[in-house]
């Protein structure tokens, strides 16, 4: 009889746990530029970069070890890199790494103001820190 008493508690626990945790708060239809977060950063994306003939298209997703960030794929006409990343207060920044190991580019960039949070402008960053502007702009799903 105890050990079932000790049951109800520990279930009435639990339930009691779960119902007084907040229920996440709906994303905004447009999300202004400080309002964006890691849900809008996830998808497709394909970025500009000045001075290269063909867009870069990076897919990216939730980070499985760092809440809040993404993990993804850069990919271009030379190949893929994997890149990790996230947004705060309307800032991007990601790195990117060829070889999984060590970081060969950097984004930063501004989510732009009146985008519903679907375009990013900045200056992507190489090994060497050469700058080129970059613009980037989520696609449909």
């Amino acid at each position: 009889m105890t050990k079932i008493f000790i049951l109800i508690a520990a279930s009435a626990a639990l339930l009691s746990a779960c119902a007084s945790s907040p229920a996440p708060q709906p994303r905004p239809a447009c999300p202004t530029a400080q309002q964006m977060e890691q849900p809008e950063l996830l998808g497709r994306w394909q970025a500009t970069l000045a001075g290269q003939a063909q867009p870069t298209s990076l897919q990216l997703g939730p980070h499985p070890e760092w809440n809040g960030t993404v993990k993804g794929t850069i990919t271009r006409p030379t190949g893929q890199a994997i890149v990790v990343g996230d947004v705060n207060q309307g800032k991007l920044t990601m790195e990117e790494s060829a070889d999984g190991k060590k970081v060969s580019g950097t984004w930063l960039g501004d989510v732009v103001d009146g985008s519903c949070a679907r375009e990013i402008r900045g200056e992507w960053l190489d090994d060497k820190d050469n700058s080129t502007p970059f613009v980037m702009r989520k696609q449909s799903q």
